[in-house]
């Protein structure tokens, strides 16, 4: 995205200063993690015996329509990695 600078008459460009977060549908995480759609809920429930609390938590969009943060997922993720045992 390019901006025209009034003050000195050139493009700046704004997307390295203005970065919004990309969300990610249940799907996509499904995809991404690896996991189903049931296990990430159980994850995400306190009452659940699968329940992780570094799993990202969603973000509710709307009413009916609940999204992930991308780079809190890729940080789950880069975090399961690191943590394995080779």
């Amino acid at each position: 995205m390019q901006f025209l600078n009034a003050n000195t008459q050139q493009n700046v460009s704004t997307s390295s200063t203005l970065q919004t977060p990309r969300m990610l549908p249940l799907k996509q995480v499904v995809h991404y993690t690896a996991l189903s759609s049931t296990t990430i809920y159980d994850m995400l429930d306190k009452k659940s015996n699968r329940y992780d609390p570094t799993f990202p938590v969603q973000v509710k969009m709307t009413k009916g329509r609940v999204a992930w943060v991308e780079s809190e997922v890729a940080d789950w993720i880069k975090g399961k990695i690191s943590a394995r045992v080779h």
